[in-house]
């Protein structure tokens, strides 16, 4: 079971990278796939009487990719030479401060996740950055990750990768229910006309006399019968194109939560299947699209306190409509991970789920050792109501250029060298997704621009020191509403106690009212004629 805590520690240690590709694409040259032998090219060769850039990173699986680009940068640039250096993730922003204040080592540039900028600025560890030539890298990359990096109205980093999710669909599953539907509306139109014909041949029979068939003409009859009935098979199988079956089953993909659930109703599974629908369930990472479009924590930037929306009518009807998934797939929580949905999703145990950026690479890889023998497609997580969409929460992981550094024109050149120069090697190296406009990501680009739109409509980390036990607080109040509590009440406390935590002031929001829906009223009205006619 993922906790918010240690999800959000994990994609903090797991989130340090580089992102890139417009400055190559400009420039018309080929990006080149890099090969390990580039990256354990040892830096000592061109050590020597050069300027030194240190760039701090937590998660071990950059570590070829920072020495690559390290690499290329410093033969371009030949005054400078840059040394990645890879540390523990447990105290990261302390032990960034304490190098700092003892000029020890110091990083003049460290990755970390956007929702700690205001922690670092605070510090003195983050300052507004400098593109070199006064390049607006708000050209360069979506409003997500600008919002991501920005603080008071200063951007005070460089976009690197971005965590996000999205829906994924066993499509060879959907395919072949479709072609049954299909073959089956076929079947009984067939079936309906050969009634009509049959009841006319009875009549016309009723006038003459029949002679009783022998076990011999009956044999002859079934046989006949079943051969008609492969031959009738065969015909309608050919009736149904594969145009028709993909034009089907496209129609039928989930884009609100009310689709969702009218197609895991109508749904005829294979045997294998155990559920329609399966997600982590006990995760605010996979979870909070029920309610990123109707909850605003600390504005678009995630850094203006006076914004606090988390009491509204659609965020308890997005929560409510997650509690009532329970109802109709019933997840139990105590046995349920998102490393568990992805193996029953390998396995062919479920048809749907939501998944993270990881899943594109381990499908694929599980897709070329043979275990996954199925098409599968990544999808936009459903709309949860008419009136609200289904926005992710997104992490994006950024490159920040410490405010202790003594070189910072030269770490704010690198930094954006990171950030834009090589988007594809930094997924096919790392697996990290860059948020670069126009980025070529790989052999993967296709399934990961799903992720890409993801990341646009996505909901950034608030960067408020003041609510940073708010994802833990919600992650509490998924769970205890997936197993039946009050949406309303435990959303009206969450905000109470938020709004206290940034204001220091006690607030008692008011109760709303949730509407009686229209079926419902429509029910009373009738039950209450009945009863004033006497029925």
């Amino acid at each position: 079971m993922h906790s918010i805590k240690s999800r959000i520690i994990a994609i903090f240690i797991i989130a340090l990278i580089v992102a890139g590709g417009v400055a190559v694409a400009l420039s018309g040259m080929q990006i080149r796939t890099p090969e390990p032998e580039d990256a354990e090219e040892s830096t000592a060769s061109y050590a020597i009487g050069k300027d030194t850039i240190n760039i701090w990173y937590t998660d071990e699986a950059l570590t070829d990719y920072l020495n690559y680009v390290a690499v290329n940068y410093s033969s371009v640039n030949e005054d400078v030479r840059v040394v990645p250096t890879l540390v523990s993730g447990r105290d990261y922003m302390e032990g960034i401060s304490e190098a700092s204040m003892t000029d020890e080592g110091l990083p003049d540039l460290y990755i970390t996740t956007n929702d700690m900028l205001e922690k670092a600025h605070l510090a003195g560890l983050a300052e507004t950055i400098t593109p070199p030539g006064s390049v607006d890298i708000t050209s360069l990359f979506p409003q997500t990750a600008i919002d991501s990096v920005t603080y008071k109205g200063n951007l005070t980093a460089y976009p690197m990768f971005m965590e996000c999710s999205a829906m994924c669909i066993n499509y060879t599953y959907l395919e072949q229910w479709a072609r049954n539907t299909l073959e089956a509306e076929i079947r009984a139109q067939m079936a309906e006309e050969a009634k009509e014909q049959e009841t006319q041949e009875s009549s016309d029979k009723s006038n003459t006399s029949s002679t009783p068939k022998t076990e011999e003409e009956k044999a002859q009859a079934e046989k006949e019968a079943e051969q008609k009935a492969a031959e009738e098979a065969e015909k309608i199988s050919a009736m149904v194109s594969d145009e028709e079956v993909e034009a089907y089953a496209t129609e039928r993909l989930p884009v609100s939560i009310d689709s969702l659930l009218t197609l895991s109703d109508d749904f005829d599974a294979p045997e294998n299947v155990d559920t329609i629908f399966k997600w982590a369930v006990t995760d605010i990472f996979y979870n909070y699209f029920f309610i990123g479009d109707s909850i605003d924590i600390g504005g678009d930037t995630g850094d203006d306190i006076d914004k606090i929306d988390i009491y509204n009518l659609d965020a308890i009807m997005g929560l409510t409509t997650y509690q009532k998934l329970n109802q109709f797939f019933s997840i139990s929580t105590d046995d349920v991970s998102y490393g568990g949905v992805i193996e029953d999703f390998e396995n062919g145990r479920i048809v749907m789920t939501i998944v993270t950026t990881d899943a594109v690479r381990t499908l694929a890889d599980a897709a070329a050792e043979g275990t996954v023998d199925f098409e599968y497609r990544f999808l936009p997580l459903p709309d949860i109501s008419e009136t609200a969409q289904g926005r992710s929460m997104s992490v994006t992981d950024v490159v920040v250029v410490n405010g202790y550094s003594s070189q910072k024109e030269a770490a704010n050149d690198f930094a954006y060298y990171l950030c834009t120069s090589d988007p594809a090697a930094l997924y096919e190296w790392a697996g990290k997704v860059s948020p670069l406009k126009g980025a070529n990501l790989g052999s993967r680009n296709a399934e990961l621009q799903v992720f890409i739109n993801e990341y646009d409509e996505s909901v950034p980390l608030p960067k408020m020191l003041e609510t940073s036990n708010y994802w833990v607080n919600l992650e509490m109040l998924f769970a205890s509403v997936w197993d039946g509590a009050d949406a309303n009440k435990g959303l009206k406390s969450l905000s109470e106690q938020m709004k206290l935590q940034t204001t220091g002031k006690r607030i008692n929001e008011e109760t709303i009212e949730i509407p009686v829906e229209e079926e419902e009223e429509d029910e009373i009205i009738v039950e209450e004629s009945s009863e004033e006619s006497g029925e």
